[in-house]
């Protein structure tokens, strides 16, 4: 947890708290993905605006690209793939048509 939550709560740490009940608390910290670390440097990672860019474009150059292709472009978790299209198909940005298997991707709007 010490090694970890650091990660993904923009470098704050667990609180733990034993007496009656053993309790753990995690900060939980409402941005997508850090552009900068604390020192202000780039880290490579990109905004939501960039990933959606960047599936958008992904989904021009071809319509029936993969899950497994936008993981690479993305450099997300298979989860946090689909968190970010779903979020999209949500906000009318893209849209399935079909199956998954056959089917293919269409931007909406812009």
């Amino acid at each position: 947890m010490f090694k970890y939550t650091p990660l993904y709560a923009n470098g704050k740490e667990p609180i733990i708290e034993e007496q009656d009940v053993y309790r753990i608390e995690i900060p939980y910290v409402p941005t997508l993905l850090p552009t900068t670390d604390e020192s202000g440097k780039k880290t490579g990672k990109k905004t939501g605006k960039e990933l959606e860019d960047v599936i958008k474009e992904a989904i021009r150059k071809d319509s029936s690209i993969t899950i497994q292709e936008f993981q690479k472009l993305t450099g997300l978790s298979k989860n946090g793939t689909w968190n970010v299209l779903n979020r999209m198909k949500e906000q009318n940005k893209i849209k399935r048509i079909g199956p998954d298997k056959g089917g293919h991707w269409e931007v909406v709007g812009d």
